[in-house]
């Protein structure tokens, strides 16, 4: 049996917990752990009327954040709470490491 290679995040709990730091940085941290085994992780989410997708690269301790308004520099709210969140997470990931 060939293990997948991407896990997905929930989108329905990404707009849920948008306006929520402390429920957002919970369910991402939770859903980061439990696919641990994945290469890549993906969400997508929708804020202020755009949609965004934010690729986790965990293998390589990458994220990125795919912004369909790359021309407006806004400061979106979940931006932060994922920078956070994957601080943590590729910290606990390299010292699992060592």
């Amino acid at each position: 049996m060939t293990k997948e290679l991407v896990g997905f995040l929930c989108p329905d709990r990404l707009c849920t917990y948008m306006h929520s730091s402390v429920e957002m940085e919970r369910y991402l941290t939770a859903a980061l752990k439990k696919q641990q085994d994945k290469r890549y992780v993906i969400g997508a989410f929708y804020e202020s009327s755009y949609w965004m997708l934010v690729v986790f690269y965990l293998r390589d301790n990458i994220a990125y954040i795919f912004d369909s308004d790359r021309a407006t520099k806004k400061k979106w709210e979940i931006k932060s709470c994922l920078s956070l969140v994957w601080t943590r997470y590729s910290f606990r990931a390299e010292t699992r490491n060592m």
